[in-house]
């Protein structure tokens, strides 16, 4: 076996770090490197813990106060756990993004369709006619 060369709480301290400033400093790109400076460890060491951070391949909350957080997780018997990482929370956006900018051009296209139904009852039955008016012209979608 091989001696660790840092400890589990500077782990799990430089991790928490990344991930609290992360939140305040959002447009950072530098706090890997800045943290791994204050903690005294390789920036390469700090993002590989991040990685397992960020994936949910490690627990660094150690919820339970047993063992010391780095221990691969174990799901509940009979349920696979997944953490999704940053990278696929990022294109699940995108997609929902996409899906929503779709639907959102559908409802404008609707709600276009319903006015001009609305506006051929209004003409049909106010003159007593029931055909359709001949002004209103449907423009097809491209």
């Amino acid at each position: 076996m091989f001696d660790r060369k840092y400890s589990d709480e500077v782990r799990r301290l430089a991790v928490e770090r990344v991930v609290q400033r992360r939140r305040e400093e959002p447009e950072n790109r530098s706090i890997v490197r800045e943290v791994a400076e204050e903690f005294e460890v390789g920036p390469q060491s700090l993002r590989k813990w991040l990685t397992r951070y960020d994936d949910g391949s490690y627990d660094y909350d150690s919820a339970d106060g047993h063992g010391d957080g780095w221990e691969p997780r174990t799901p509940p018997a009979g349920r696979q756990q997944h953490r999704p990482s940053q990278r696929e929370l990022l294109a699940r956006i995108e997609e929902l993004e996409r899906r929503n900018a779709v639907l959102e051009e559908d409802n404008r296209s609707l709600t276009r369709v319903v006015s001009l139904l609305a506006d051929q009852l209004r003409v049909a039955t106010t003159s007593g006619v029931r055909t359709p008016d001949p002004t209103v012209t449907h423009v097809p979608r491209a």
